[in-house]
């Protein structure tokens, strides 16, 4: 719900530093991440979710690239073997994941194929990759695998970092 991804934002917006390179994708947790920017942060944020690129625009000094192809009606964000290249050309400092599912196991999960070949050209696009996950999607998985847990370099919840619920994730 809203206040846990509010806290989420909050945690998540000290990470991200002036003349950095961004990648965000889509969700509401993203939002919410953009919301919590400070207005004088001056980095450049890539996309290629559309509700992420039209909340950028409330943000006047940053930089905004969307990139665009097909557009999957549902997840509102753009698929396709062209956004995939453009991401590949792409070094950028931060990748922040709007989180379905992840699991200790099997890491980071989703349900369509479209959406899950833009996730991980997005993460081998960034030098590090940061899940932003409510505690109600930890431990949950779908049918198809993005990344195992090993790809990601942090997670970020609204929990307590001592919350008994992170144990396995913190093993790993």
């Amino acid at each position: 719900s809203l206040p846990e991804k509010k806290i989420i934002a909050h945690k998540a917006v000290r990470l991200i530093k002036d003349g950095m390179f961004v990648l965000l994708s889509g969700g509401t947790t993203i939002i919410e991440l953009i919301k919590a920017l400070p207005p004088d942060l001056n980095a450049t944020f890539i996309t290629v979710s559309l509700p992420t690129a039209l909340e950028l625009l409330n943000h006047p000094s940053s930089e905004i690239i969307f990139l665009g192809n097909k557009l999957l009606k549902n997840a509102q964000m753009a698929v396709g073997a062209d956004v995939v290249n453009r991401l590949s050309e792409i070094k950028a400092d931060l990748c922040f994941l709007g989180t379905n599912s992840i699991d200790v196991e099997n890491g980071i999960t989703d349900l369509e194929w479209e959406v899950i070949e833009v996730k991980r050209a997005m993460i081998r696009s960034a030098h590090k990759t940061i899940s932003l996950a409510i505690s109600e999607k930890l431990n949950s998985v779908q049918r198809l695998q993005i990344c195992p847990l090993s790809d990601i370099d942090m997670m970020i919840t609204e929990l307590e970092p001592s919350d008994e619920r992170l144990q396995g994730f913190k093993e790993k």
